[in-house]
């Protein structure tokens, strides 16, 4: 069989791992230059990743393991990554740490995929396969989302690593592989599972190696055998879970994070709710979850009953080679990988609401498994091939071998899009979606400026809330609060502990509802919806409430300094791309224009949302490029539409009358019924010269601009309007129309074209 000189080998392999970290640098290189913090909190963020966020800043401010500064302390969070990110708050501000943390994030990835394929090349696997590891796991985005996913994926890659190292020299390694053992259930509670799967296995590989006397006993054999150097991973892995616990006993009042703790209780009073726990149904229920409702668990399955076949046929062995203790080692890390998800499957059912069960960053050993399916599935075959079929015909083994190789690499390349990572970020970045991440960011700015000096906030969703707050803010949910908290919000006491915390204004973007009563401001969003833009709505009282006060002229009165152009009542509050106004009235009916210059379209329309004491609000976000000023006018649709169209005839007369002015698509129906809300529209452009397209679309030879109403319409009175700005290339010809799904496809109501070049 033809081989490299070895330090040929060496040299590439070394090149291969260059390229992994390149691959993820340029990835990380091309998402920090294409996003800007809306992007960024819109696309690549979680809410409950700004706990550790703002736990980590204040960390770095000399404040230990609080949320709200100091008035709570809380261990709501997997300390390993809180620790990894912490420095970065001693080097920037709040927003110049989050963009580090997330070049820091899609670096981790990298380093994983990098150890995983050290280890492959120790077990002599196809290693380079696994460069196709990366891709998949960049478009996978809740992996570099903020929380502790892609530390975990690097820890399991130094877990493999360790594994493969320790196979081949034990003496030196076995100190290394119990730190790793050790510190894995400070990256995830769970991962204990693994740990100990792993460190138990080699246990059982070490016992099968040694020669013992017939008849010996197990015991005479576990103490006479050198192998009890095994022992000391197995020690780092439970040692590592009881200093855990031990850790948070002792300084929180609670074994495990009480963020877990929070999440088991409310679980449990669903669980009673609904009439009590059932593990059938339960076990359904979670079935059905999307995070399960896919192959990851029989693959799982698979992978477990084909290591424990391997493990049969390798005990049954009477001479094992050293190549058969390398492939072992790394088999004993899938195995433990499928261990874990399964541990996580199991735990999720009997403990989990099936209404918490859908968060895709606790398996991550799913991920990796599934990617290091068909390399591992590759080697297995060759190594059974070489060792059945080698002996009598060599040749016959290599080209075999050769051939699954080349089948493997054919899976994997082909279903691995290198350019996707790049293309989604590029997408986000252009999007103008207005989704509760950013809604609360802006609501944030009105609250900062609007409340005093000395107020402390009470939220339940708190994440985002938390970290763009001046002031501080308590959770209130019990994620990240003390223990102290969540024993007195089981009893129903946590009213309580909110007077304790001079909690003065409560703040939520959810659906919860808080009573006037409580005397407080409450800023609170509704259920952020994909197919409505998200405006932020306020319910405001006063903290000083007096006979007869008005809560809007309050507000006016506190936001009024930091209100642009108030002299007609409206005011407007600008932060870096996003824009909100207020007003004191809106007739019903009537629209606000937003209009700016470069960065796309020019225009925008809102319907103004009335809040419940008579203020009247709307925020939108500015795409890339805008430049200020943001300016706006209050109008009718009627107003707007006679301002654009005049007296033109409609480029397409149907149940939506279609106009073509300036550079917009404007879609009028008069009278506009509530469904026509829900309306979907095709639109394709084909223009005069095909190179103007974008790249993905050059092979259609058209642009696809489809969208809901809701995307680029309002209704006003009896108006439904939508404007669609076009594209800056000569278009030859539009074709739109009206769908409707219709049996997995679509039925067309009614379309039309407008040809501007025959």
């Amino acid at each position: 069989m033809f081989t490299l000189p070895a330090p040929l080998r060496h040299a590439l392999f070394v090149l291969f791992i260059g390229g992994i970290l390149a691959y993820g640098a340029a990835f990380a290189g091309y998402l920090l230059v294409k996003f800007d913090l809306i992007n960024l909190l819109r696309d690549v963020s979680n809410d409950d990743s700004f706990y550790y966020f703002q736990i980590a800043y204040y960390l770095a401010e000399g404040k230990f393991s609080t949320f709200d500064g100091g008035i709570t302390r809380t261990n709501g969070y997997h300390p390993l990554w809180l620790l990894l990110i912490t420095p970065f708050y001693w080097m920037f501000d709040k927003e110049g740490a989050l963009f580090a943390i997330k070049a820091l994030e899609i670096m981790l990835i990298a380093g994983g995929v990098a150890l995983i394929v050290a280890a492959a090349r120790l077990a002599r696997l196809p290693w380079y396969l696994l460069f196709a590891l990366l891709p998949i796991l960049y478009q996978t985005r809740i992996l570099f989302h903020g929380l502790e996913a892609a530390a975990a994926l690097f820890m399991l890659g130094l877990l493999f690593l360790a594994l493969l190292l320790y196979a081949r020299n034990p003496e030196r390694w076995t100190g290394p592989l119990a730190g790793v053992a050790f510190a894995l259930p400070w990256v995830r509670l769970e991962y204990i599972a693994i740990s100990l799967t792993a460190t138990a296995a080699l246990l059982l590989m070490e016992w099968s190696r040694q020669e013992r006397p017939a008849g010996a006993s197990w015991r005479a054999a576990l103490t006479a055998t050198p192998y009890r150097r095994v022992f000391v991973p197995i020690i780092g892995a439970i040692a590592g879970i009881l200093t855990y616990f031990a850790y948070n006993k002792l300084v929180f009042g609670g074994i495990v994070p009480v963020s877990g703790a929070s999440k088991r209780a409310w679980s449990q009073e669903l669980f009673e709710n609904e009439g009590g726990y059932r593990l059938l149904q339960n076990f359904q229920a979670i079935r059905q979850v999307d995070v399960f409702n896919n192959e990851t668990l029989l693959t799982a399955l698979a992978i477990c009953i084909g290591f424990l076949l391997a493990l049969i046929w390798w005990l049954s062995r009477r001479s094992r080679s050293r190549e058969d203790g390398l492939l072992l080692a790394f088999l004993v890390g899938v195995f433990s990988l499928a261990v874990g998800h399964l541990a996580k499957f199991a735990h999720t059912v009997l403990t989990v609401h099936p209404r918490w069960a859908d968060e895709y960053w606790h398996y991550v050993p799913a991920y990796l498994m599934l990617g290091l399916a068909i390399p591992v599935g590759c080697c297995v075959a060759i190594h059974f091939l070489r060792r059945f079929i080698g002996p009598r015909s060599a040749l016959a083994a290599n080209v075999v071998s050769g051939i699954i190789v080349v089948v493997g690499a054919v899976l994997l390349f082909t279903g691995a899009d290198f350019t996707g990572p790049f293309r989604d970020v590029d997408g986000s970045s252009q999007a103008t979606l207005r989704e509760r991440e950013v809604t609360t960011y802006m609501g944030m700015q009105v609250v900062n400026a609007a409340l005093p000096e000395d107020s402390v906030l009470g939220s339940w969703d708190a994440g985002f809330i938390g970290y763009f707050s001046r002031y501080p803010v308590v959770n209130l949910d019990g994620l990240v609060n003390s223990y102290d908290y969540f024993h007195a919000r089981n009893s129903g006491t946590e009213t309580e502990f909110h007077q304790r915390y001079g909690i003065t204004h409560l703040a939520n973007v959810s659906d919860r509802k808080v009573s006037p009563s409580q005397d407080a401001i409450l800023f609170e969003g509704p259920p952020f919806s994909h197919d409505v833009k998200g405006e932020l709505r306020f319910r405001l009282w006063p903290v000083e409430p007096t006979e007869g006060a008005d809560p809007a002229a309050w507000f006016w009165q506190r936001m009024e300094p930091h209100l642009d152009d108030q002299a007609d009542g409206v005011g407007l509050l600008v932060d870096g791309r996003l824009a909100q106004a207020f007003t004191r009235d809106c007739a019903p009916g009537e629209l606000i224009v937003w209009e700016w210059s470069g960065g796309g379209p020019t225009t925008d329309l809102q319907a103004w949302t009335e809040t419940e004491t008579g203020l009247c609000t709307a925020a939108t976000v500015l795409p890339h490029g805008a430049t200020l000023p943001v300016q706006w006018k209050r109008m009718t649709a009627s107003d707007y539409l006679a301002d654009l169209v005049g007296d033109r005839q409609p480029a397409i007369s149907s149940d939506f009358d279609v106009y073509l002015v300036e550079n917009r698509l404007l879609y009028v129906r008069e009278p506009c019924q509530p469904a026509d809300l829900a309306a979907w529209f095709f639109l394709a452009l084909y223009p005069v010269d095909g190179a103007d397209l974008p790249g993905p679309r050059q092979q259609h030879g058209f642009d696809n601009l489809d969208f809901p109403f809701a995307k680029h319409g309002v209704r006003s009175g009896d108006f439904c309007l939508a404007v669609v700005p076009l594209p800056e290339y000569e278009i030859a010809t539009i074709h739109t129309g009206q769908v409707v799904p219709v049996d997995g496809g679509y039925h067309h109501l009614w379309e039309g074209e407008i040809r501007l070049v025959e």
